[in-house]
């Protein structure tokens, strides 16, 4: 009985806790990125009772209101709904989009670029891929060029990105493309 006291105790002050950001979070100016809110990297699997505690403190603490989510676009979506369906303090708004590593579809990357460009200093948003280390970074870098007419480095900068993340060939090629963006527009200055 003590044991099960004990065990309730700890339980029921771990989720009075403030809930935490999701993984690999960063903030620069009402922009923030990270992981898929409620995905842990050991063992991979998405909780989305996890993820609902961490969409409402974006909500709530951060003042988020747009989710654009480069991956478990769905589970998120489905969370989203449930959170604004049952919360009427509660309205975000929910995008899905994708960013590809093939070079061919450098022209798209560059439209989604430039939507994410539209939205910083409009609304606070919070953009997430699986581990919010490669293709949110690479996105809120290319859209931090768009927007400021940033250098590369200073983009990736405010993006929390780091570049020891970007090791295999596809996101090295992925972050390439923001780094040509932004010669792009270094040249047409």
């Amino acid at each position: 009985m003590k044991a099960l006291i004990i065990f309730l105790l700890l339980t029921t002050t771990a989720y009075a806790q403030e809930p935490a950001t999701p993984n690999n979070f960063h903030e620069h100016s009402g922009v923030m990125k990270g992981a898929v809110p409620g995905f842990a990297k050991k063992p991979v699997y998405f909780d989305s009772r996890a993820a609902e505690e961490q969409l409402r403190y974006l909500h709530k603490k951060k003042r988020v209101k747009l989710i654009i989510s480069l991956d478990h676009c769905e589970d998120v979506d489905k969370v989203i709904n449930k959170l604004n369906e049952q919360n009427l303090d509660i309205d975000l708004l929910h995008i899905c989009r994708k960013i590809r590593r093939s070079g061919k579809q450098y022209t798209r990357n560059i439209e989604l670029f430039k939507e994410i460009a539209m939205y910083i200093g409009n609304v606070k948003f919070f953009i997430h891929c699986r581990y919010g280390a490669h293709r949110a970074v690479t996105a809120l870098t290319g859209a931090w060029v768009e927007k400021q007419k940033l250098s590369f480095k200073e983009a990736f900068e405010r993006t929390g990105g780091n570049k020891r993340h970007f090791r295999s060939k596809g996101q090295k090629a992925l972050l390439n493309q923001a780094r040509k963006y932004a010669k792009q527009i270094e040249k047409s200055k």
